[in-house]
């Protein structure tokens, strides 16, 4: 007879938003099949069995559409990929049905994972993000208009000494296209880490506290040349 277990499943749906579902498997035969289906940001398609309106539904059947591949393993993709799955957890359990908010996910990821590797993919991810949650900052930067409020997602004037460079590079990033164009520049290495900061004070100011993250640490020490 073999010993059953079981595991919760949290995933992003096109048709029903953040939802968490109960997987049973067998030890001894489903478990390795079972977690290699379900690695962080794998795209995968669900057969759902839902007994009562009010108790946790179940997996009947999985099918995956995409996932990283382990013969081309990088670990700097590796890092961004472990970050942003972190992030969207914290980001997305609150969100709804929302299909365009889904497809941008998922294209966006699927992409990341089949491109040449950018460092900047997941400041540049983060902030096209806030578009699809209803909060994209105001793109008022000037010379007279040059320091970026995370508060008030402006950005406005400003009599301090502030070195405006890390809000140039906001500004210009908010202007880019998702990926990185041949004509865009990417986000110097001394700045990736203050940036990622001001985004995710953006966040933990507008949709949630992102300020505790365990994997920033370990993005900031891969991606620090």
């Amino acid at each position: 007879m073999h010993a059953d277990n079981k595991m919760i499943i949290h995933v992003f749906t096109s048709e029903y938003g953040y939802k968490s579902y109960m997987s049973y498997f067998s030890l001894r035969k489903d478990k390795k099949k079972l977690l290699s289906l379900f690695i962080p940001l794998a795209v995968v398609e669900l057969l759902i069995e839902q007994k009562q309106a009010t108790s946790m539904g179940y997996i009947k059947e999985t099918h995956l559409i995409h996932t990283t591949s382990p013969y081309s393993f990088n670990i700097e993709k590796a890092s961004i990929s472990q970050f942003l799955n972190e992030a969207l957890l914290k980001i997305l359990w609150q969100c709804g049905s929302d299909v365009e908010l889904y497809n941008f996910i998922e294209k966006a990821l699927i992409k990341f994972d089949e491109s040449s590797f950018t460092p900047d993919f997941h400041l540049r991810f983060l902030l096209h993000l806030t578009d699809y949650l209803g909060c994209f900052p105001e793109n008022n930067y000037s010379k007279e208009n040059a320091l970026f409020n995370c508060k008030k997602a402006r950005f406005e004037k400003g009599n301090d000494a502030k070195d405006t460079e890390l809000d140039e590079c906001l500004h210009s990033l908010m202007q880019q296209d998702l990926f990185a164009n041949h004509w865009q520049s990417v986000v110097p290495a001394h700045l990736r880490n203050p940036l990622l900061k001001t985004i995710l004070s953006y966040y933990t100011e507008h949709i949630v506290n992102l300020s505790t993250l365990k994997s920033q640490e370990v993005l900031h020490m891969v991606l620090r040349n």
